[in-house]
């Protein structure tokens, strides 16, 4: 059963892999006319190769960073509250929302004719609506981590709330407490270093999604720098048909990219395991 799993699942991406690679190195194609290495020397010399690769992995980087820190503000501040009530509900909203239809919903919220644009102008903090400050399609990538964080949040709360369930961190703080521990030495020594060594491996796997993030990007982003998933999305979309070997040695690129990830993720979290299986026996 696992290596039937293991077929239906990564069959079809290593395939989709290799096809890209042979494609890249001229085996086969429309262009193919033997093995060559020229595409490949023109997607690594190429400036904005390199350049969507460091912005996407900034993008990646600032997203995940800032929704952990708002996330684990939320559930060290309220605790059992995240659960209760209508807040217990809210959190699973942004989950059901597509990622297009979050690069929508940015557009007509954070636009300059957008909902918060209308409502500075109505308080008279601007003079039109244009006047807003451009949260979208900037190179620093605003609105795209916004949008981000709206998606990721919720989740994480969901995340580090059931997590500190499952390490029994109140009984761990009740502890620390026992001993002399003041609440701000709780949070700074048990709390926090607790939940973001548990949460490592699944924070870098976020990373490494969002690293690969599209929609949200191609909606609002900025058309330079591009993420690399928008790159590799142009090349292909071009009418010139000699660019489609480079845009599959992009592909490439990143498909090794994202599995180099992956590895170092699920080696992290092997190591975190057989730490803690050490540390309890």
């Amino acid at each position: 059963m696992i290596a039937l799993f293991l077929l239906a699942i990564v069959g079809p991406v290593l395939i989709g892999l290799a096809f890209s690679a042979l494609y890249s190195l001229g085996a086969i194609g429309l262009l193919s006319s033997g093995w060559t290495l020229k595409y490949w020397r023109a997607a690594l010399t190429d400036t904005e190769t390199w350049v969507a690769l460091g912005y996407s992995a900034y993008i990646a980087l600032v997203s995940v960073t800032v929704s952990a820190a708002l996330a684990l503000t939320v559930v060290v501040m309220l605790g059992e509250r995240v659960r209760r009530g209508g807040l217990g509900y809210l959190l699973y909203v942004p989950l059901a929302i597509p990622a297009t239809v979050a690069g929508l919903l940015s557009f007509e919220i954070f636009g300059n004719a957008g909902l918060l644009s209308r409502i500075a102008h109505a308080l008279g903090l601007t003079s039109v609506p244009a006047d807003f400050p451009n949260l979208l399609f900037d190179r620093a990538g605003f609105g795209i981590i916004l949008t981000h964080l709206a998606m990721i949040t919720p989740f994480l709360v969901i995340f580090f709330d059931r997590l500190g369930r499952s390490e029994y961190l109140d009984a761990l703080n009740q502890l620390a407490a026992t001993l002399g521990a003041s609440r701000t030495q709780n949070l700074c020594r048990v709390t926090v270093p607790v939940m973001l060594r548990r949460a490592a491996p699944t924070l870098s796997l976020y990373g490494i999604f969002l690293l690969s993030a599209f929609e949200v990007p191609l909606l609002i982003g900025a058309q330079y720098p591009p993420m690399i998933s928008v790159l590799i999305q142009r090349r292909f979309d071009l009418f010139d048909i000699a660019t489609k070997p480079e845009a599959y040695a992009l592909a490439t690129l990143y498909g090794i990219v994202i599995l180099a990830g992956l590895l170092i993720a699920f080696r992290r979290r092997d190591a975190s395991g057989r730490q803690d299986a050490e540390a309890y026996t």
